[in-house]
């Protein structure tokens, strides 16, 4: 195994060891204080004996911890990459050319399709092998038996979950272009763990099985439910609708619309509520997607994740004889989510879709087994789950009542992942009717080729006729021709961001909807230019336009008088979610007050019903404004005399201290999962945190632990830009750890993208096979 520039090991994370920096430190200053009395030896003597007495009884004071790290260093320091040379890959059919590029992405130049996706295998498991396989472990249940007890409630969790078994089936009625695909993408991978253990595997001692190719469709299930499990919106709204009147409830749930007050409402207001009734601003997976038309047409997207490292996306550049696929797939699947084949782009937002329904756990269908969860370094753990049928039993009755919950990830359908096809689809009419065909993840795709443009909800889609009750079961799902679409708009632009972007008017998609600020100032930018062009697109991913706080910015200078120095902070707000903004942090605490005290005492009544609910929703700033533009001091808390004096006392309270700098308030930084295992390893695996501008509801979405994971702009023949909050390698000796944050952390003008290149090899089949896979 060779050595090249690009390939060298960043040995300077080591340092970051705390071992490391005490006794470096500690030497380095004994050497240097003994160099300064060579005059008198015997002084200098001393120094160097007292300096190492020094460094060895902190070594014997922290000998575990010592010796944690070095099982850590050797770890890190064995598995350490480098440029291999040509590599062994059994089931190749043919040499595949692999050349690592200056940001540390690998492009393939395959043959046939299906040894591209082998090579695709192989890098993957490469680079983050150990992501794989916590995907894999966490979604059957399984963490524990290498992480030890404190992955105990989560494995709990997915052991009731049932997603191993979903995989199971869902794997086995795969048809034959998608087994295909898993099967080279497995045989990659496999080829990888066989050439190399990831660090954090030989860190905790184990070796990952095999790749098989239902680990795959769990993934792609894992994925589904980070995006689509939404039990907790609707427990919140079987018990609002139990506990309030109807034009109570349908005024404070999403979906209704309803912008002003119902008659009566202040009957319905508790005295008061407890702090924790409102959830505010939880973080649900999402994204900005949008196509516009300049010179040719455009499209971004940025896929809004959980934060960590290694990145959660990775980024694709394989090519085959007539193709070449561009773009970002989540780590476990060989699916490019957003991205390019030469003929079209493509890009997908989360459709934030109606998938789940409670039903009662009343029937003959109701069956409990027992399952064993293996501990490291423990005995095993007894859990019992009950399903009815192929629905799990919720641990938790709702108001007092047993459930079953029916998701559509328990269909096979749901992972038929057919939407992998779009990397062969020639153009937008093509692309349609993969998508068509396609059932899987419920997803908002857009997608446009050299003349026409699309807006598709795609997935398996429950079947809800428009005007039916909410709280009413699903009667079937949608085909294709019938879930929403919107195909090329007269004013050649298409937005989806989270919103209720796509007509409802025959069948009701979606829950809880975003409330449409991303999407708004979006195409407000779009439609004020008169011609798009990348960097355009580029600038308008970093936007940081806070329109959602104006009314509250508002409603406080209202309130507040004309010598009061808070106001004249709040009149000067550029109305930016900017790192330098003091009035900003001010009014996210306002917003948070308000919300809390406002729609708290209306809701307090569900805790009668449900003793854990909390109201969860996204939509809570219309009924709160709606409340407030009332001006009618019955509505809001009891003892309240006065609406503006309500108003300056919930100001007052957000300001209990001297405002802070947003940036101070919002910093963001990436951890990997050992650290919660070892936290003295997190500066060395992870980026620390610094100060971000945006916010969840600003077109850039940057707030701690969540964001923007991967943002793309596109055309039709390339990938402009790609950033990534963490590097395109799992391993941290690797330049290519970290070495694109800076770039996604800034808001700089867009630059080209290098095209330098770095290390290159070839991947070659042992032998041939019998049997081999039909390519196309």
């Amino acid at each position: 195994m060779t050595t090249c520039p690009a390939h060298r090991p960043r040995l300077r994370r080591l340092w970051l060891l705390p071992t490391a920096r005490v006794v470096g430190t500690a030497g380095a200053a004994t050497v240097l204080l003994a160099a300064a009395a060579l005059a008198w030896p015997w002084v200098s003597a001393a120094v160097l004996a007292a300096g190492a007495a020094g460094i060895a009884a902190h070594v014997h004071r922290n000998c575990g911890r010592v010796a944690v790290e070095r099982r850590m260093l050797r770890a890190l320091w064995e598995s350490a990459p480098r440029c291999p040379g040509d590599v062994e890959v059994p089931t190749l059919t043919a040499p595949v050319r692999a050349e690592c590029g200056a940001d540390g992405v690998t492009r393939i130049t395959a043959e046939t399709y299906h040894d591209a996706v082998r090579a695709l295998g192989y890098t993957m498991g490469r680079d983050r092998g150990f992501q794989l396989d916590l995907v894999r472990r966490t979604g059957s249940g399984r963490l524990a038996e290498v992480w030890g007890r404190t992955a105990l409630p989560l494995d709990t969790v997915y052991r009731g979950l049932g997603l191993a078994t979903a995989a199971r089936a869902a794997a086995e009625e795969l048809a034959g272009p998608e087994r295909e695909l898993l099967t080279a993408f497995a045989e990659g991978v496999n080829a990888a763990f066989a050439h190399g253990t990831p660090f954090e595997c030989r860190f905790l001692s184990y070796e990952p099985q095999p790749w098989r190719v239902e680990d795959s469709v769990l993934t792609a299930l894992v994925l589904s439910h980070s995006l689509s499990w939404n039990e907790e919106a609707k427990r919140a709204e079987a018990v609002v609708r139990r506990a309030l009147p109807a034009p109570v409830a349908d005024f404070l749930l999403p979906g209704g619309g309803i912008t002003a007050p119902p008659a009566g409402l202040a009957r319905h207001r508790g005295a008061t509520g407890a702090p924790d009734l409102v959830a505010l601003d939880g973080a649900v997976p999402g994204s900005n997607c949008w196509i516009a038309t300049g010179d040719e047409p455009l499209l971004a997207c940025d896929l809004h994740l959980a934060f960590g490292v290694p990145n959660v996306l990775y980024e694709v550049d394989v090519a085959w004889p007539g193709t070449r696929l561009r773009g970002l797939t989540s780590p476990g699947l060989p699916v490019v989510l957003t991205g390019t084949n030469g003929r079209i782009a493509w890009g997908v937002t989360n459709l934030t879709a109606d998938v789940l329904d409670l039903v009662p756990a009343d029937g003959d269908g109701l069956r409990t087994r027992t399952e064993q969860i293996r501990i490291r370094g423990r005995g095993p753990v007894t859990v019992d789950v009950t399903t009815d049928g192929t629905m799990p039993v919720s641990s938790a009755p709702l108001c007092g009542e047993r459930i079953a919950v029916r998701w559509t990830g328990h269909d096979p359908r749901a992972a038929d992942l057919r939407f992998h096809r779009l990397a062969h689809a020639r153009d937008v009419d093509g692309a349609m009717a993969v998508l068509d065909d396609a059932h899987g993840v419920a997803l908002n795709v857009l997608v446009t080729d050299r003349e026409r443009m699309a807006h598709l909800a795609t997935g398996l889609l429950p079947r809800r006729p428009a005007g039916t009750a909410r709280t009413a079961p699903a009667d079937g799902h949608l085909t294709g021709s019938q879930r929403p679409r919107a195909v090329d708009p007269a004013d050649g632009i298409l937005v989806s961001a989270n919103d209720a972007a796509l007509s409802e008017a025959e069948f009701r998609i979606g829950l809880d909807l975003d409330p449409g600020h991303r999407a708004r100032r979006i195409r407000d930018v779009l439609g004020a230019s008169a011609r798009h062009d990348a960097a355009g697109m580029h600038a308008l991913q970093h936007d940081i336009a806070a329109d959602l706080y104006l009314p509250y910015r508002d409603l406080a200078v209202a309130a507040l008088e004309p010598t009061d120095p808070v106001r004249a902070l709040l009149e000067k707000w550029d109305g930016t979610a900017s790192t330098d903004s003091r009035a900003f942090g001010v009014l996210v605490r306002l917003r948070g007050i308000l919300a809390r005290r406002v729609l708290a005492p209306y809701v307090a009544v569900c805790r009668e019903h449900e003793p854990a609910f909390r109201f969860p929703f996204r939509d809570l700033d219309r009924p709160l404004l709606a409340i407030l533009g009332a001006r009618d001091r019955a509505l809001l808390p009891a003892g309240t005399t006065d609406v503006d004096g309500f108003v300056a006392d919930c100001v007052r309270s957000a300001l209990r201290e001297r405002p802070k700098k947003w940036g101070r308030l919002n910093r963001v930084g990436l951890r990997h999962p050992l650290a919660a295992l070892a936290p003295w390893a997190d500066p060395v695996l992870g980026i620390r945190a610094r100060p971000q501008a945006g916010m969840l509801h600003s077109v850039r979405t940057a707030v701690p632990g969540f964001g923007a994971a991967g943002r793309v702009v596109v055309t039709v023949d390339d990938l402009v830009t790609a950033e990534l909050p963490a590097g395109q390698s799992g391993h941290p000796l690797s330049p290519h750890y970290a070495d694109r944050h800076a770039r996604w952390a800034s808001p700089a003008p867009l630059r080209p993208r290098s095209r330098r290149a770095g290390c290159g090899h070839v991947l070659r089949p042992s032998a041939p096979r019998d049997g081999a896979l039909t390519d196309r």
